[in-house]
């Protein structure tokens, strides 16, 4: 019952990073090049990867903060540490430190995929 509050901790931050980094990768991109006006991001091929880079640079740390808000929950906390008993390495460090591991990789490479969408003019 518990987990279901990791979904909504989830997505809401993961929600709110992309569209703030989209809103900054935009504006950026706006400075260096001369474009009339477009939404957040323009509609372009580096429009996309702006926003598939940013989809993905946010999915670790979304759930990295999103195992730290449940873990703020005390009866939510007790009861993932209770359930993650029964099954070896599901307990929240092992699960935070395979999150990390995972940002390592995805963060750094959606960024760069973002700030490929920011130099493609077209």
């Amino acid at each position: 019952m518990w987990n279901l509050l990791l979904i909504p901790c989830y997505l809401v931050p993961w929600f709110l990073l992309i569209v703030a980094s989209l809103v900054a990768l935009g504006r950026l991109y706006a400075r260096i090049h001369p474009v009339d006006g477009f939404g957040i991001v323009p509609d372009t091929v580096g429009g996309i990867l702006m926003a598939v880079g940013s989809l993905f640079a946010w999915l670790g740390p979304a759930m990295l903060l999103a195992n730290l808000l449940v873990a703020a929950v005390p009866p939510a906390r007790r009861a993932l540490d209770l359930e993650a008993t029964e099954a070896p390495g599901t307990d929240r460090p092992a699960a935070n430190r395979s999150l990390l591991r995972l940002s390592c990789y995805l963060t750094p490479a959606g960024a760069a995929i973002a700030f490929m969408g920011i130099v493609i003019p077209w």
